[in-house]
C-alpha cells in the first residue's frame, strides 16, 4: 500500500512536471510568420452547345504573413499582423493568350491566439484575427481576353478564425501549419458606390500555409 501511494505521488508529480514543460508562459514574446503558394488550373472542353471554344484558366497564388505577439497568460497570446497577397492568372483561349497583371491584397489587423498543448512538443492553435484590408484586383470584362481589363479597388474590414497545428522541435521554436479558415469579410469598391460582404468557410489543401515562430522568454 506504501508502495501505491509512492507511486501515484511519483506520477502526479510528474505530470505537473510535463504540463509545467509543455506550457508557453505568459511573459514569451512570439515572432514569427506564414507563408503559402496554391496553384489552380480549370480546362473547359468546347460545348456544341452553347457554341464556346475550348480554354483554359490558371491562378498562382502567394501569401506572406508576419507577425508578433505577447503572451499574456500562460498559452493565451495577443498580437499584430499583416498580410500580403498577390495573384496572378492567365487565360488560353480562341486561339490566344493572356496574363493579368497582378491581383494584390494587403492586410493590417490584430489577433488572439490560444494554445492547447497535447505533448511537450506538439499541440493546437486557435486564431482569431481582424483588422483592415485593401485589395486592388484586375479582371477581364468577358472571356474573352482581348477584351481590355477592369481596375477595381476596394477598402474593408475582415474578421476569420483560424484553427491549426503546431511543432516545437525546440522550446523557442514552433513550426506551424493551417489548411483553412472560417472568415467574414466587408469590402467597399471605391470604382462603385456599393459595398460587398461575404461570409465563409475555405478548407483544403489550396489554402495550406506554413509558419516560423521564435519564442523569446520561453
Amino acid at each position: 500500500m506504501k508502495k501505491l501511494l509512492l507511486w501515484a505521488v511519483l506520477l502526479s508529480a510528474g505530470s505537473g512536471g510535463a504540463q509545467a514543460q509543455t506550457a508557453i508562459p505568459a511573459g514569451t514574446v512570439a515572432l514569427g510568420g506564414m507563408v503559402g503558394y496554391a496553384h489552380f488550373t480549370n480546362d473547359e472542353p468546347p460545348s456544341a452547345t452553347s457554341g464556346t471554344l475550348s480554354h483554359s484558366y490558371s491562378e498562382n497564388q502567394f501569401q506572406f504573413t508576419p507577425s508578433i505577439g505577447y503572451f499574456v497568460a500562460d498559452n493565451l497570446a495577443v498580437g499584430l499582423d499583416l498580410g500580403y497577397l498577390i495573384t496572378k492568372r492567365r487565360f488560353d483561349g480562341a486561339g490566344a493568350s493572356s496574363t493579368t497583371t497582378p491581383n494584390e491584397q494587403l492586410r493590417a489587423g490584430a489577433y488572439v491566439q490560444y494554445y492547447k498543448m497535447l505533448t511537450a512538443q506538439f499541440g493546437l492553435v486557435g486564431t482569431l484575427g481582424a483588422g483592415y484590408q485593401h485589395r486592388a484586383s484586375d479582371g477581364y470584362r468577358a472571356i474573352d481576353p482581348n477584351d481590355p481589363n477592369v481596375n477595381v479597388k476596394s477598402n474593408g474590414f475582415y474578421a476569420q478564425l483560424t484553427p491549426g497545428l503546431i511543432f516545437f522541435p525546440t522550446p523557442k521554436l514552433g513550426i506551424s501549419a493551417s489548411v483553412g479558415y472560417l472568415g467574414y469579410e466587408r469590402m467597399k469598391l471605391k470604382s462603385a458606390d456599393r459595398t460587398e460582404s461575404d461570409l465563409g468557410a475555405a478548407f483544403g489543401f489550396d489554402q495550406l500555409l506554413f509558419g516560423g515562430t521564435y519564442y523569446f522568454g520561453r
